[in-house]
């Protein structure tokens, strides 16, 4: 009975990149898988044909060594292949896994940033909010500190017109009683120095709009 086929070793494995340099390693070794499950067929054949044949079996004996020793020579190239393979996997996911690392770290610089602008654009717009009530508020005030100075100007310039008023017409009562007090003297002189024949005087009278003695003829 011929023996099992084993399973050559890494068969089925996918390659992450089309490289060319994985290519051609990936070629080589279906090529000596194929070989291999070529020769293992082979050699089961000859050792089939050498177990009915008993007369050929010192020659089949050494073509099964030959096949044998062939065999172990494309083994060990499978795993030279499998090992230049797997190096070339470890370099490739090492490069892979850095530029990640990377990006990761890429990633959250540039995170930190936008989170940093946007604490700072928000400190800004509440500066500039609290920069507008205030200057609201002083705005308030000084309209506020405006409309009192105004109603104190004008009831001061009001306090002072209504004092120069009455200071005028007290000092024009005065001027009035004392025009009439002199009226009255002068017209009492003239009585006296008997020139009252040649005036007719009317009463005496308060001196508003004085113009001077009424002459009568």
């Amino acid at each position: 009975m011929p023996p099992k086929k084993k399973k050559g070793k890494g068969k089925g494995k996918k390659k992450k990149k089309d490289d060319p340099m994985a290519m051609e390693l990936d070629d080589k070794y279906k090529k000596t898988v194929h070989e291999i499950e070529a020769l293992k067929d082979q050699l089961a054949v000859r050792k089939e044909l050498a177990r009915r044949g008993q007369g050929d079996g010192d020659a089949m004996k050494a073509k099964m060594n030959e096949t044998m020793v062939e065999l172990e020579k494309h083994k060990n190239d499978q795993k030279d292949i499998t090992a230049d393979m797997t190096r070339q996997y470890k370099y490739m996911m090492t490069g892979l896994q850095l530029k990640l690392h990377q990006m990761e770290r890429d990633y959250q610089i540039t995170q930190k940033a936008l989170r940093d602008t946007e604490q700072k654009l928000k400190e800004t717009e509440e500066e500039r909010d609290q920069i507008i009530k205030d200057k609201d508020e002083k705005i308030d005030e000084l309209n506020k500190e405006i409309r009192k100075m105004e109603k104190d100007y004008k009831r001061i310039l009001d306090d002072a017109l209504n004092k120069l008023i009455d200071k005028l017409e007290e000092e024009k009562d005065k001027w009035e009683k004392k025009a009439t007090m002199l009226q009255t003297e002068n017209v009492n002189n003239l009585r006296e120095f008997g020139l009252t024949d040649q005036w007719t005087f009317h009463s005496v009278k308060p001196m508003r709009g004085y113009s001077g003695p009424t002459k009568g003829f």
